[in-house]
């Protein structure tokens, strides 16, 4: 698993839930853990919808934080990793209207 899906979405099981502007929490489907989210981590895991890849959901970081488009992907792809490794992204299912790989 060197890459995530390229429509990241959320694993069903985890529950996630904001905590004021600072960050937030994340149950890990499975395991009594919980993941404590910084700032950009509730701006992405709120967007893995499946519906957005890789890029859309850097565009949202770089809007949201006003940071170059360099350093937004390379947070998503690391935030995202972290998240797989966890468990905590669901398996890749087609997005509609695309075809698949």
């Amino acid at each position: 698993m060197d890459s995530p899906p390229i429509h990241p979405r959320r694993h069903p099981d985890t529950a996630f839930r904001k905590i004021g502007d600072a960050g937030g929490m994340v149950v890990i489907p499975g395991r009594s853990e919980v993941k404590v989210l910084n700032p950009v981590g509730i701006v992405v895991f709120s967007l893995l919808d499946g519906t957005r890849d890789i890029e859309a959901l850097a565009s949202a970081v770089e809007a949201e934080f006003d940071t170059s488009p360099e350093q937004a992907r390379r947070d998503v792809l690391e935030f995202l990793l972290d998240l797989q490794r966890e468990g905590m992204l669901a398996e890749e299912a087609a997005v509609p209207g695309e075809t698949s790989r």
